[in-house]
């Protein structure tokens, strides 16, 4: 018996490719916008956060407003934290397929899209999770 030692590769054609890269391009922008925005949500959490001692000689800012932002706060770093991730791996696939382009480099191009799967995967447990939250609250 001969075992026939054939790889099925897929193969590109100039225009998938240049959709790809172009893809790429736009991915590579919104996802650094993204992490920027991310990241100024943590900073200007962390600075309200060293804020709130302020909050107390204020008439309308003290008592229920101060325990308020105590509560919320962490809710919105969890948020931050949570929005990240999908940024990541949309800058991961973006700069892998820019190398895999440039060095032609299939297992780059691999990478890349196994980020992809990844955001999508985190893109849809998202709204999973969310979902969830409400119907626990609701029921409670």
């Amino acid at each position: 018996m001969e075992e026939k030692s054939e790889e099925n590769e897929l193969s590109l054609s100039e225009s998938a490719k240049d959709h790809l890269r172009t893809a790429a391009n736009w991915v590579y922008v919104i996802s650094i916008i993204g992490l920027i925005v991310v990241m100024y949500g943590v900073l200007r959490l962390f600075y309200d956060y060293m804020n709130l001692s302020k909050w107390d000689d204020v008439p309308s800012g003290g008592g229920v407003g101060y325990f308020m932002a105590m509560a919320i706060l962490p809710i919105l770093l969890l948020i931050c934290v949570v929005c990240f991730f999908p940024l990541y791996y949309l800058y991961k696939f973006s700069s892998n397929v820019r190398i895999a382009f440039r060095d032609d480099d299939s297992e780059a191009l691999e990478d890349s899209f196994r980020y992809l799967k990844l955001h999508y995967i985190t893109i849809g447990i998202s709204p999973l999770c969310v979902i969830v939250y409400f119907l626990v609250v609701s029921i409670f």
